[in-house]
């Protein structure tokens, strides 16, 4: 999941500029969940990024950007768990067209800034642009912190989000199912972090 779940690991670095190796353990969990007018559904990520460097600047007041923070999320191995939802969600998103959800981070800021410690959860904002069926919108996401341990820190974030301001207009079997317009995004992630030198 790249960006989102390194977005703090300045922490590891006394300077201004930082640069962080990270691997997102396998437990993590990226999920979209929406209703219909018959129940309620979760679509999660299947996708898997390998271990890679961010890095960036920390600014006297706090705020820290981000170098090319870029996660991209391939459309097309988001599931439902069942076969014609998959298949109508896909087409809803353009994936052939636009085969990527991507989140670009620009910049994140600790909200009541301290110290961080173990076993305590944090929050920071976060200014991002989100790009769905190629539409980009600019957008702020709040997200949570736990410092497990020196390397270990566990990220949760949620993002409630209109499809139609992505022009997604939702696809069901002959039109009997209707979709909600607002779906939420989840993020509860593990990543295992090194400062590089």
């Amino acid at each position: 999941m790249k960006w989102l779940f390194i977005i703090f690991l300045f922490t590891f670095s006394t300077a201004n500029n930082f640069k962080v190796a990270y691997k997102i353990d396998a437990k993590s969990r990226m999920y979209l969940n929406g209703k219909t007018n018959i129940n309620n559904y979760e679509c999660s990520c299947n996708d898997d990024f390998p271990a890679s460097v961010i890095s960036g600047t920390e600014t006297e007041n706090g705020t820290t950007h981000f170098n090319n923070a870029v996660l991209q999320i391939k459309t097309s191995l988001l599931s439902c768990k069942n076969k014609l939802m998959n298949r109508d969600m896909h087409k809803a998103l353009k994936a052939e067209e636009h085969p990527y959800i991507i989140i670009t981070l620009h910049e994140a800021a600790m909200m009541n800034k301290t110290q961080v410690q173990l076993n305590t959860w944090y929050n920071y904002n976060a200014n991002v642009t989100l790009t769905i069926a190629g539409v980009s919108r600019k957008t702020q996401l709040h997200v949570q912190l736990n410092k497990k341990s020196s390397h270990l820190f566990q990220l949760k974030a949620s993002k409630e989000i209109l499809m139609s301001d992505y022009h997604v207009k939702p696809r069901t079997p002959f039109n009997m199912i209707k979709i909600e317009d607002k779906v939420t995004i989840n993020f509860d992630m593990m990543i295992v972090v090194n400062e590089v030198n």
